[in-house]
């Protein structure tokens, strides 16, 4: 059997340097194969397209032929330095790196150094990665966290242009009407809420390096669910003012009321990002302890009835055990999920909350409403994500996110099914017993 020699030393046979050859012919990487006075012994054919040699041109040149003119002088100290004492490793951890074209040009790149030794002789190889596409893809990023940016500080200002214009027309209100000024309060405090909600939603935007896709579905969110409430806001403000009679009364109680519900919406829309925010952050944390789950759900159901659509109703049938959870949190995921029922269904229709119990508590609520398209079910526990059929109604996309999140606290699970027009059950399952922390 024939050898290939390097000297008087045998480095591999006829058949290893046709497995050798394939390798190098198909890898995706540039590979070179550097004898120990710098010279190349091998290149593969994506080293050569790299550098732009053809075939034949490389072998038996300098390894500081590819180096920048600046560091060629330096790479052959370290070259050496390299061959007296070899060890795989990366070269340019913490700066660029870059390579010398033939034809002068010079691109950025990764090397990854091992070596190999026969007899006294060491082979040094280099794994080489042309990462131009990744350097031009950082910098896109970096533009479009810069534009995200402008336009944050941009949106902030136009909230307190609005801001600064209401609060003007309300102050002729204040000796009029008490509950106005509370109207006022809450409008402010919602405000600076949005500001930090602003913030940390760009900081989660940044971790992520997920800006482009973010940015469109804020953006498309913040449009429209925080317009329609300071629009509404606005208006009744301005109609409170010419309602200056005392036989007036009423009508300016009904654009109170419209106030009121405009800045609830937006306290909701910022409770959704703060709590959002507290759960990834990893501040929100789950308390267990005993939980009487039939007087949580009558509570929750207590306080939905106000905020029902005309003539909707909420059945609860069955018993539940107490079970060991969180009852703030539980709360939490009971109130947003028959909310969801009632927004997504018709005036007049029965929400149903059946309790089953087994091997461990399952709570199902059941709708007859809208239902969920069966393209987008995969997606609905995402972020900012709003079902295609449900783009006319007011929502944030956060609230099933949020639910997921605090049901993984209290080790419980949330599913669904859902028929496009038939209506949805979800069914929140926890265990009855939590395991030693």
């Amino acid at each position: 059997m024939n050898k290939i020699k390097l000297g008087s030393q045998e480095i591999v046979s006829n058949e290893g340097l046709e497995l050798l050859k394939s390798l190098f012919e198909s890898s995706g990487e540039g590979i070179m194969l550097f004898n120990q006075e710098g010279e190349v012994v091998m290149a593969n054919p994506r080293a050569r397209e790299m550098f732009g040699y053809d075939e034949g041109e490389v072998l038996g040149q300098k390894v500081e032929k590819f180096v920048p003119r600046n560091s060629q002088k330096k790479h052959v100290e370290d070259r050496k330095k390299y061959i007296d004492h070899p060890e795989p490793r990366r070269m340019g951890v913490g700066r660029d790196l870059a390579g010398l074209r033939k034809d002068g040009t010079m691109f950025p790149l990764e090397i990854s150094l091992s070596y190999m030794q026969y007899g006294e002789e060491k082979l040094v190889v280099a794994f080489i990665t042309d990462i131009s596409v990744r350097k031009e893809n950082e910098k896109k990023l970096e533009e479009q966290r810069k534009k995200l940016e402008e336009y944050t500080s941009e949106l902030e200002q136009k909230v307190k242009a609005r801001t600064s214009e209401l609060e003007h027309m309300n102050l002729g209100l204040q000796s009029q009407i008490q509950e106005r000024k509370l109207a006022e309060e809450a409008l402010k405090q919602s405000l600076e809420d949005l500001k930090k909600a602003e913030q940390e939603i760009l900081k989660s935007l940044e971790k992520e390096k997920e800006l482009g896709e973010l940015k469109s579905r804020f953006v498309s969110m913040a449009s429209h669910e925080f317009r329609t409430p300071l629009t509404t806001v606005l208006s009744s403000a301005n109609l409170i003012a010419k309602y200056t009679e005392s036989d007036q009364q009423e009508a300016r109680e009904k654009h109170i009321n419209r106030i009121r519900k405009s800045v609830q919406n937006l306290t909701n829309i910022l409770n959704d990002f703060l709590s959002l925010e507290k759960l990834e952050s990893g501040a929100q944390k789950a308390s267990f302890h005993e939980v009487d789950v039939d007087g949580l759900l009558k509570e929750v159901i207590e306080e939905m009835s106000e905020n029902l659509k005309k003539d909707q109703k909420i059945i609860l049938n069955g018993e539940a055990p107490g079970i060991q959870a969180d009852d703030h949190i539980l709360k939490n995921i009971l109130f947003n999920l028959i909310s969801n029922a009632s927004k997504y269904s018709n005036e007049g229709d029965e929400i149903e909350v059946n309790i089953e119990s087994g091997d461990q508590l399952n709570v199902h609520i059941i709708d007859h409403g809208i239902g969920i398209p069966e393209t987008d079910q995969s997606k609905m526990f995402d972020r900012f994500f709003r079902a295609t059929n449900a783009t006319n109604i007011q929502g944030t996309g956060l609230g099933l996110n949020i639910v997921k999140k605090y049901t993984d606290l209290l080790n419980g699970q949330i599913s669904f099914k859902s028929s496009e027009g038939e209506g949805s059950t979800f069914t929140l399952s926890l265990p009855f017993h939590q395991l030693p922390q």
